[in-house]
């Protein structure tokens, strides 16, 4: 128990008194565990007249501290403040323990003394509890090892919590706006709320022609089947959740993205306000399912239907994607349909996730390049580029990593940025800050457009030349969001580093400097060519002339 001050002095200071004679009795340790007396000391220690003073004033503690605990929190606040300065225990809790503890604390003096010499004497020689303990600590040894991952289930995950140290930046852009999908989000309560509309989607669905009690069983075991790899899929152990949720989870999840991409072109079943939020949420790195148990989930509803082919749920996902207006993907899913290219069709296939696949289909016809660590880095800004005679072209390559500088020109693909943009991006980077740490093409990219870009007036420029598409309404605001893409990203790798170094040698030439001041202030337009042309040749009769002049005399 804990007893405080009381209203007046005295009872302070018999607690004080008690505390002193119990410290007294503390004191005689250090002399009774060294001193060579110890066989004489002993008796006299235990039957020492401290130890029966102590058990009475025990005694007459415990009654009073029945009577001081509903008051101690009250005392202790108003002598803090009275006394402060003249009691340097005023305002303090003093532990006096419980009754068992007091007659702990008296009768375990003594014994405590013999008992650490004979447990650690003991706990070094004894060759059985040696034994024991290098059992126990093999045996937590196992046991934290059998805890990991084995190396193939590091190679299937694929699905990740994004970093504190990127969510810390814009935790927005990695949480879902209106649903969950997989065990990451399943108990964010902002959202649990739609969670009925799931159960909406499933009751239609298993109400809908052909669909029976047989098929929805092939379902439940088609998933139970592949539960231990949906879980390898995930960074995370999810032991709380048991198997039976865990496969009800999968089922809602599949089945209402199966829906959703079915009804994306004619809603019948969702709000048009709602599609786009739940298209947003289906990008996120943390709210995905893997994509081949969505397409198996697909087939085994239709699979008594002939066009539920690889193609069509391809098509299906194309379409719902291919629609993501402004986002740096758009310009590629528009452009081409899964089912007419069979590289695609590769590439989409062998996507983990919607993520991913955002991811594969931008890097889809990429230049092969040389990805190095600790290289060079561009040091220069667009605005400070054309001062050395940088020219900027905009591409029509579908892929955005094929920038090229040839012969004083930077070429670089046209990028669209609306207000989809960051989220879009931020999730691919944490993908392959995940996932793809020796690949990080668009890590890469966004790095060499933050370099390139440092305030408005390049993103002005980078406009003014077609590169760079946005609707975000001014160019300080795309500078900003570019510039807040690799906060907490490592700066260490990249593979545009050749390109970073011929574009830093062409800026450090003189000449180049030369030749651009000549262009950019005495050619800039046609007639301030045409007035430095009439000044030089002015300039040069004005000589012959002086020349002339001086000859003559």
């Amino acid at each position: 128990m804990h007893l405080g001050r009381q209203g007046g002095r005295g009872g302070e200071r018999e607690v004080l008194q008690y505390t002193c004679r119990k410290d007294q009795l503390a004191a005689w340790d250090p002399i009774y565990r060294h001193s060579p007396l110890i066989s004489v000391l002993r008796p006299i220690y235990r039957h020492s007249p401290l130890i029966s003073v102590l058990r009475l004033e025990k005694d007459k503690f415990t009654a009073r501290a029945s009577n001081m605990k509903n008051d101690v929190e009250q005392a202790m606040a108003s002598n803090m403040e009275d006394d402060e300065s003249s009691a340097p225990n005023k305002g303090k809790f003093i532990d006096v323990g419980s009754d068992s503890d007091i007659d702990k604390d008296i009768n375990n003096l003594s014994a405590s003394n013999e008992g650490k010499d004979t447990a650690s004497t003991s706990s070094i020689s004894n060759p059985e509890l040696k034994i024991e303990m290098t059992s126990k600590i093999l045996a937590h040894l196992h046991n934290k090892m059998e805890g990991l991952t084995s190396q193939q289930d590091r190679a299937d995950c694929c699905i990740y919590r994004v970093p504190k140290s990127l969510r810390g930046v814009n935790w927005k852009a990695y949480t879902p706006l209106l649903i969950s999908i997989g065990p990451l989000h399943r108990e964010t309560k902002r959202i649990e709320a739609t969670q009925n509309h799931k159960w909406r989607c499933f009751k239609e669905f298993t109400e809908q022609d052909g669909m029976n009690e047989e098929k929805i069983r092939d379902l439940v075991i088609s998933i139970q089947n592949k539960e231990k790899y949906i879980r390898i899929c995930y960074s995370e152990k999810f032991n709380r959740i048991s198997s039976c949720d865990f496969i009800e989870m999968i089922l809602l999840d599949a089945v209402f993205i199966i829906k959703f991409l079915n009804e994306y072109q004619q809603p019948n079943h969702f709000e048009p306000r709602m599609m786009f939020d739940i298209r947003e949420d289906l990008i996120l790195l943390e709210n995905q399912l893997p994509f081949s148990i969505i397409w198996d989930i697909y087939q085994e509803i239709n699979r008594d239907l002939q066009d539920a082919t690889w193609e069509s749920f391809l098509d299906l996902v194309t379409y719902v994607f291919g629609k993501h207006t402004g986002d740096i993907a758009t310009f590629h899913f528009e452009k081409h349909k899964f089912s007419q290219v069979a590289e695609t069709r590769q590439i989409v296939k062998g996507s983990k996730h919607f993520t991913d696949l955002l991811r594969s289909f931008m890097l889809k016809g990429s230049i092969e390049r040389t990805y190095s660590f600790n290289p060079i880095k561009l040091k220069y800004s667009a605005v400070m580029l054309r001062k050395a005679g940088v020219k900027f072209q905009v591409t029509q390559d579908k892929c955005l990593v094929n920038i090229k500088f040839e012969k004083g020109v930077l070429k670089i693909p046209r990028l669209e940025v609306d207000h989809s943009f960051e989220r879009l991006v931020r999730n691919i980077m944490a993908l392959e800050q995940c996932c793809y740490q020796r690949e990080a093409y668009v890590c890469s990219y966004i790095k060499f457009m933050d370099h390139l870009i440092d305030s408005a007036e390049d993103v002005g420029l980078l406009v003014e030349n077609g590169i760079i598409l946005h609707w975000l309404g001014d160019d300080a605001a795309v500078s900003n969001v570019i510039n807040n893409f690799c906060e907490n990203i490592g700066n260490n790798y990249t593979c545009f580093g050749d390109i970073s170094q011929e574009i830093n040698s062409h800026y450090e030439s003189r000449f180049n400097h030369t030749k651009a001041t000549l262009k950019l202030i005495y050619f800039a337009n046609i007639w301030r060519g045409t007035a430095t042309v009439a000044a030089a040749i002015l300039l040069i009769l004005t000589f012959i002339q002086t020349i002339s002049s001086v000859k003559s005399l």
